[in-house]
């Protein structure tokens, strides 16, 4: 790490060039200044070469060990498959490196508790889950909206997030099951992440349900819900296969509110809003000013190398646990049907 007036400046390596690359760290580096791409690796060398000559990459490491024994590099950020995730965070953060790693950042409580003992280490690295929805400062005014009482008590939450599968996701690691494949690893902790957020996991019964009858026995549809002790609910439905839409939607004593389109920001700066969701009334509660959800997740990243902002890793392996928990019981069901 280098300090350059005043501000910390860090160097990052990337392990791996899948096709989140672009969008989720070399397109938002453009605007994070505190940030430098050095150096990338790739099992597929050409792949690595080629993202290296155009974004300017200086250095294109042999292999993704040899990028890790870089003592240049500050950070790296992992973008393999998901089963690959937490492997090689522990080696990164053995490496001395701060770590970002695309969601899910572990697959089972196992892994989790891996994870949680390599950070607890005194001299370990920030250890950073790129959960990207996180950082947009709509959830924090949704919490504020939620604790103020103003529409009376929370009674349900209901969210959805389908996201059609491009050629049945074929070749992907997302249509194999020993990979960490299926809707619900890939997009179920967008959905914990928020729930955590404005009202904590704690005292919830919980449960799953799917037919897994996706590619290589995957769930491609997902039903999950949460009981609190309260009598709160919260539902939510994940998909490969059905159409695109992708919000959460809240309802209240006196209202039903709804973020459309929460997924909007991750294709760019893209202007968000919390409405009314009433048949006789669709206003706007709050507007957001457009925001690229990545571009906001790298500036945290760097605050919190900084050590002037909170890493959340506790609140990330709290939610692979309950994931793994609800998977569980949705294959339990299944196997008994």
């Amino acid at each position: 790490m280098r300090i350059e007036g005043g501000t910390h400046s860090y160097k990052l390596g990337i392990l791996g060039a899948s096709n989140i690359i672009r969008p989720a760290l070399l397109e938002p580096a453009r605007y994070v200044d505190d940030i430098t791409v050095s150096a990338i690796a790739n099992r597929t060398p050409v792949k690595a070469v080629e993202l290296a000559h155009a974004y300017n990459i200086p250095q294109v490491a042999g292999s993704l060990e040899a990028l890790l024994e870089m003592k240049e590099l500050d950070a790296v950020y992992i973008a393999l498959s998901n089963d690959l995730h937490a492997e090689w965070a522990l080696k990164a953060l053995a490496a001395g490196k701060h770590v970002l790693v695309e969601k899910p950042i572990a697959l089972t409580p196992v892994e989790a508790e891996q994870l949680r003992t390599a950070s607890a280490q005194p001299a370990a690295h920030k250890l950073v889950e790129g959960l990207m929805v996180a950082h947009h400062p709509w959830q924090q005014a949704l919490k504020s909206i939620i604790d103020s009482g103003q529409y009376g008590q929370l009674r349900s939450l209901k969210t959805r997030i389908t996201i059609p599968a491009k050629d049945q996701h074929t070749g992907n690691y997302r249509s194999i099951k020993s990979k960490g494949g299926g809707a619900f690893a890939d997009l179920g902790c967008y959905w914990l992440q928020f729930v955590e957020n404005i009202v904590g996991l704690q005292h919830v019964q919980i449960s799953g349900q799917s037919q897994f009858d996706g590619p290589d026995g995957c769930d491609w549809t997902f039903q999950a819900s949460l009981k609190y002790d309260s009598g709160l609910d919260a539902e939510c439905l994940i998909s490969f296969e059905l159409p695109y839409r992708a919000s959460h939607t809240l309802y209240f004593d006196q209202t039903v509110l709804t973020v459309p389109d929460f997924l909007r920001p991750l294709k760019g700066f893209y202007p968000m809003k919390i409405r009314h969701d009433l048949p006789d009334d669709r206003s706007t509660v709050q507007d957001f000013e457009p925001m690229n959800y990545y571009v906001n997740q790298l500036r945290a990243f760097a605050e919190i190398m900084d050590g002037t902002r909170e890493a959340g890793l506790e609140y990330s392996l709290e939610r692979v646990t309950l994931q793994a928990r609800m998977m569980a019981v949705a294959q339990q069901a299944w196997s008994y049907r």
